[in-house]
């Protein structure tokens, strides 16, 4: 028996207290495992999509009209293999295609995708010339904005003196 005057709590207590704090527990690792999980998705999703877009943005810049027509490939993107299918399609409008992507992980099944991304080309487009520039060229001149000038303008357009005299 327990005299008036001692507290404390009874083992009976101190076992239901600690089971309520483990479920409790449960439930916030069941959360924080459910975040990994959705946040992993989300990242192949996005990484998916990249690798969509950059491959609509290929065939715009190949300065090519693509056929019509459907094909697949794979990319080693962000330390993984990745497959894409491509299928171009006319649309009803002459000299404008359709272009739809879907990728999928490598360890996913075929046939499915956990991205598709939809763009068009129009044959003004395509028949542009391809334009490649070397950023990296060191020839000398400085490249905009490096070189020298004595502020005269010579009629070039290249010239950095104000040509107003308003001094803007």
């Amino acid at each position: 028996m327990q005299s008036p005057d001692q507290r404390g709590f009874t083992l009976i207590e101190v076992v239901v207290a600690l089971a309520i704090v483990a479920v409790g527990m449960l439930a916030v690792f069941k959360t924080i495992g459910d975040t990994v999980n959705n946040v992993d998705e989300l990242r192949d999703r996005s990484f998916a999509e990249w690798i969509a877009d950059n491959r609509i943005t290929e065939m715009r810049v190949s300065g090519e009209m693509p056929s019509v027509e459907e094909t697949a490939g794979e990319v080693d993107f962000a330390s993984r293999k990745w497959h894409w299918v491509t299928k171009v399609s006319q649309t009803q409008v002459k000299g404008l295609r359709r272009i739809d992507v879907s990728v999928r992980r490598d360890s996913d099944p075929e046939g499915t995708s956990i991205a598709t991304l939809a763009g068009f080309i129009g044959k003004t487009a395509a028949a542009s010339p391809q334009s490649v520039v070397d950023w990296y060229r060191d020839d000398g001149s400085g490249g905009p904005g490096g070189g020298e000038s004595d502020g005269t303008d010579d009629g070039t357009g290249g010239g950095q003196g104000d040509e107003t005299g308003d001094g803007e």
